[in-house]
């Protein structure tokens, strides 16, 4: 339970009540509640207008702006902050150690504003859609399917050697097993049909090739990273989800 009570701190804004100091042991039990900490989002941010559109006539384009709303609120943008620094020390034309100063700078630069804008306007574009065809389940599933993909970047991926945040107690030291354990708890999401593992399956190959991108401009992975991930996948399932055959 203080796992799960430390994991719902880390990724979400929801109090959990847990303010002492974790031991090494709650922040790898903390890893299996990832997808679960998802779950809870996902009920509050997509719920909650599913109902109301049933009651109510709201346009679509403002349930897909709060929905966007909701998940940066109870999330408290920390993903967003990862994604932004990742994209001013990621895509400068710098050294390696120049980058990762850059990356722990908290002022965003003009390529985090940048990316920050399309990221964004891609979120909100692709749930506006989703809402319009009432794919409100699919909605809930990459919100939850996102957080796996982020424990899979976890396991891949090595953090750097001048990394002081968070993730470097996590980051390349999970088991295998929680790994699966955590797919166990993403597991009906994914396989909630076959379009929906399908890109589950795409984000997986896409976390691969960003592991191997950071790696080449950075030595590692960092908490940065992972928040970017996060967003990353989420984004582009949402994405992918509108696409339909003719």
């Amino acid at each position: 339970m203080k796992s799960f009570r430390f994991a719902l701190s880390l990724l979400t804004t929801i109090p959990s009540g847990f303010k002492e100091i974790p031991d090494e042991k709650t922040w790898f039990r903390s890893v299996y509640f990832f997808p679960l900490c998802g779950y809870i989002l996902a009920v509050f941010c997509v719920v909650p207008f599913y109902a109301l559109s049933e009651i109510f006539y709201i346009h679509d384009i403002i349930e897909a702006i709060g929905i966007a709303t909701f998940l940066f609120l109870l999330t408290g943008g920390l993903h967003l902050d990862g994604f932004a620094d990742s994209c001013d020390a990621l895509m400068c034309s710098t050294s390696p150690e120049r980058r990762i100063e850059i990356l722990h700078d908290s002022r965003l630069g003009a390529f985090a504003t940048i990316g920050l804008i399309l990221l964004l306007s891609a979120k909100i574009s692709a749930l506006f859609i989703l809402v319009r065809e009432k794919e409100y389940l699919g909605i809930f599933c990459m919100i939850v399917i996102a957080r796996f993909i982020m424990i899979v970047l976890i396991k891949i991926g090595r953090f750097y050697k001048f990394d002081k945040g968070m993730g470097r107690e996590i980051i390349g030291r999970i088991s295998w097993l929680t790994l699966f354990i955590a797919f166990l708890y993403t597991a009906p999401c994914i396989f909630m049909s076959l379009k929906i593992a399908i890109i589950t399956a795409i984000l997986i190959v896409v976390v691969f090739y960003l592991n191997y991108r950071v790696k080449a401009k950075l030595g590692g992975i960092s908490g940065d990273i992972l928040g970017a991930s996060l967003e990353l996948s989420e984004t582009l399932g949402l994405i992918l989800l509108t696409i339909k055959p003719y």
